[in-house]
């Protein structure tokens, strides 16, 4: 393991921004993280579906520790200081640290959507991987029928770069999900 690996693992980071606090996520996350995935408004958009992680609580959790110790994904449960409750969750999925990229991946609550939360979450982990795991690239996909999370991205730099399919989306029963596909280059990016 790098030693930049073993300091993630010694001392996940906590970002913040002006209202949120971007943390690990822990043990007493599972039942809202579980609730937020499984609202219909939410799971329409996600393609989620990590061999039925979905089906209880304590194991979703256990894909989160999974994840996080081997470090391929950073995930960051999304957190109100105002009222210390989970708004969603932002991650960074599929890091290489060779070949020093990404993807981005989010989900917020419909309880917190229009108010600027994805924006100001995606943002913070933008600033982390380019900044502190030193990423080239990062890349995100949405959906092409989810303007809002389009306009996050675009709102926090990504540039278009094309449609593709994807895989088949859990909510749909099947049926393959086209999105739009986003970069960012740490190049372009201001830290």
């Amino acid at each position: 393991m790098t030693e930049l690996k073993e300091r993630l693992r010694s001392e996940f980071p906590v970002l913040e921004s002006d209202r949120l606090l971007l943390r690990r996520v822990v043990q007493e996350d599972s039942k809202a993280l579980y609730d937020c995935l499984a609202d219909p408004a939410v799971r329409a958009f996600t393609l989620f579906s990590h061999g039925g992680n979905l089906l209880f609580p304590g194991r979703l959790y256990r894909y989160f520790e999974d994840s996080y110790h081997i470090l391929r994904d950073l995930h960051f449960v999304i957190e109100s200081k105002q009222d210390r409750r989970l708004v969603g969750l932002c991650s960074l999925q599929y890091w290489t640290e060779k070949g020093r990229k990404a993807r981005l991946g989010y989900f917020v609550s419909p309880a917190y959507w229009n108010k600027g939360y994805a924006t100001e979450s995606v943002q913070c982990v933008l600033q982390f991987g380019f900044g502190t795991l030193g990423l080239r690239r990062i890349e995100a996909d949405c959906s092409v029928d989810n303007p809002a999370s389009e306009r996050v991205l675009q709102k926090c730099g990504l540039q278009y770069d094309g449609v593709r399919a994807a895989a088949t989306r859990p909510a749909a029963k099947g049926t393959v999900a086209e999105l739009r596909h986003y970069v960012a280059e740490s190049m372009d990016y201001e830290i």
